[in-house]
């Protein structure tokens, strides 16, 4: 990986499917974006928690990303659906892996 970012995003237990169907609708778009080398999606069933594992060329690139879900709604959108709101999801970034370590 080149730069990792973890993105959690905590459903309400009775919209976990809505979210599901919404993250397919707009993944496709987070793969297809610049920077983007790869998402993975798991789910936490405990929790009700989709988090995805994401590797970008750079933390620059992801957060021009960022930038541009705001601007599109996406997080309003996913607002309701989510245990806490869109305040409620949180974002890692990781960065490059050290190998030295």
């Amino acid at each position: 990986m080149k730069n990792l970012v973890i993105v959690s995003f905590p459903s309400k237990p009775d919209t976990l499917d809505k979210l599901k169907e919404s993250m397919k609708i707009a993944l496709p778009d987070t793969r297809a974006f610049d920077g983007c080398i790869s998402v993975s999606t798991f789910i936490e069933e405990s929790t009700n928690t989709i988090h995805l594992i994401e590797d970008w060329e750079s933390l620059e690139h992801q957060s021009k990303y960022l930038n541009w879900r705001i601007e599109t709604g996406l997080l309003n959108d996913l607002d309701p659906l989510l245990d806490g709101g869109a305040a409620s999801v949180r974002i890692k970034l990781c960065g490059a892996e050290h190998i030295d370590i």
